[in-house]
């Protein structure tokens, strides 16, 4: 048995996998250091950010990945060539899946981080939406960064958000969108039963609209995917959304289209009846062979008969898909779920917005939805859990400038859901009502609140009134966390707690 095998039985279990592998003595030890951290933060991980994976499911599935999916791991070492490779391409660690391989920097989080990208995942994207590999890749890159916070921002005594200069806080960002919005189990069977084609997207959309009654999130989530991409990658993207804005343009005209449709459908059906009669005749095969080389520049004839009979049954096949294609658009039901997908792709097509500009838009778009799911809850427990999530949004870097809480259109949206969540639990008696003044109340509620305790439940507060100011004071349990100060602008008769009495927030 190795380092840290007493803790549990998934170290038990690493130990036994490791003991069958060939890495390095320091690499095992890497390994079970990592699992030892993961377990030391991970109840004050759990407890601040709420949307979070089971323990053992997490840890088990880490032992599995190194047990089926690593057979070399190496670790650059400073100023090695490995290690000016990760510079240049700006990584914690660089993962071949073919070959089972890592390069990593010698960390436990930089290891996390391989061990997360190189276990399988699939995020599957209808092939309809023009954006879905941009997404996919923030999608599966978003897992890997929510994976490595338990080791970056915890360390089994404090919470603190860490970003390096190479942090993908868009990526980041959307996918604790996610998390919050449709929880961990929905983005667990996205990323891991993906191969059954079930359209998760659809399904988001369809719950976002049971409190929004709109799709504007998506709408403004392709916006964010389109402009956080590399001008290159939007030449590309662009060539598609021009031929589809063509065809959408085309759509408006819906018997004029149908009749465009059936004359293409036609000559396609011509084309497969033509390839058809060669592949079930030999001498037509033949003749169909000498005319193409006839007709071509020397350099572009193709030498055997066998090579142009596998090419005509390619093409074969792409006629046959677009005729199926035209068969389900010509079904009016159909016609107009192609023309509403059409819409969305083209939503964001040559948006002169920036990417901050997107992103603001974006999580306008999350609060509301956060509000309207607020209005809904019934529970101490829920309404709590949301405070919880709402303490940790706020510091999200949205910016490689500034964090959510710093835009100010987005503090307003935020003051005003943690006000209706305040109120609601003072009204329930789940929460100390400090003062009748309820903007007041909230101010001084909110200050208590904007803290890195980890636990909520143990803030204790306590104020000093003077004549035209209050003294808040934030203790975890006993120990001082922080003061401030506030001009009072009301009556001292508001107030529901005695002047330098220490009390707990929640009841």
């Amino acid at each position: 048995m190795g380092l840290f095998s007493k803790l549990k039985d998934y170290n038990l279990e690493l130990d036994d996998v490791l003991d069958k592998k060939t890495f390095s003595s320091n690499i095992k030890n890497l390994l079970l250091s990592m699992t030892y951290k993961i377990e030391t933060a991970y109840t004050d991980f759990k407890e601040v950010k709420r949307c979070v994976r089971n323990k053992e499911d997490l840890l088990n599935e880490i032992v599995e990945t190194v047990r089926l999916y690593c057979e070399n791991i190496k670790v650059a070492e400073p100023d090695s060539d490995q290690a000016k490779m990760l510079i240049k391409h700006k990584v914690e660690a660089l993962t071949n899946a073919s070959e089972r391989s890592i390069l990593t920097y010698p960390t436990e989080m930089s290891l996390f981080y391989a061990i997360s990208d190189i276990s399988p995942k699939y995020f599957y994207i209808n092939p309809n939406i023009v954006l879905g590999n941009v997404m996919q890749n923030t999608l599966v890159n978003g897992y890997n960064l929510n994976n490595v916070e338990i080791l970056r921002d915890f360390n089994g005594w404090s919470w603190d958000f860490s970003y390096g200069t190479n942090f993908n806080y868009i990526d980041n960002l959307i996918y604790q969108n996610l998390l919050v919005m449709f929880g961990e189990k929905f983005l667990y069977e996205w990323r891991t039963y993906g191969s059954t084609r079930r359209d998760f997207i659809d399904e988001a959309k369809k719950y976002i609209k049971i409190f929004t009654s709109n799709e504007k999130y998506f709408k403004a989530l392709y916006k964010v995917l389109y402009t956080k991409i590399s001008a290159k990658e939007r030449e590309k993207i662009d060539a598609i959304l021009a031929e589809q804005m063509k065809e959408y343009k085309a759509m408006s005209d819906k018997d004029k289209y149908f009749i465009s449709c059936r004359e293409k459908k036609e000559k396609l059906v011509k084309k497969l009846e033509k390839i058809d009669i060669a592949l079930s005749d030999t001498s037509v095969l033949e003749k169909e062979f000498k005319r193409y080389n006839a007709k071509v520049a020397e350099e572009k004839r193709i030498k055997s008969i066998i090579t142009y009979k596998k090419r005509i049954i390619t093409e074969r096949e792409r006629l046959f898909a677009q005729i199926n294609e035209i068969t389900y658009i010509l079904i009016s039901s159909n016609y107009q779920k192609k023309k509403n997908v059409l819409k969305e792709n083209l939503e964001p097509y040559k948006t002169k917005d920036d990417v901050l500009t997107t992103l603001i838009e974006l999580q306008k778009e999350f609060l509301l939805f956060v509000e309207k799911r607020l209005s809904k809850m019934k529970t101490r427990d829920e309404i709590i859990d949301l405070l919880y999530e709402l303490r940790y949004y706020r510091q999200l870097r949205i910016d490689k400038n500034y964090i959510v809480c710093e835009i100010e259109g987005l503090e307003k949206l935020i003051d005003r859901i943690m006000k209706s969540a305040i109120t609601a639990l003072c009204k329930m008696g789940a929460m100390k009502i400090i003062s009748m003044d309820i903007n007041l109340n909230f101010e001084i509620i909110k200050y208590a609140l904007t803290t890195k305790i980890i636990e909520l439940e143990n803030i204790r507060i306590s104020i000093d009134i003077e004549d035209d100011s209050i003294i808040i004071r934030v203790f975890d349990k006993d120990v001082i966390e922080k003061q401030g100060r506030k001009q009072l602008e009301i009556s001292k008769e508001t107030f529901e707690i005695k002047s330098k009495r220490k009390i707990k927030l929640f009841n």
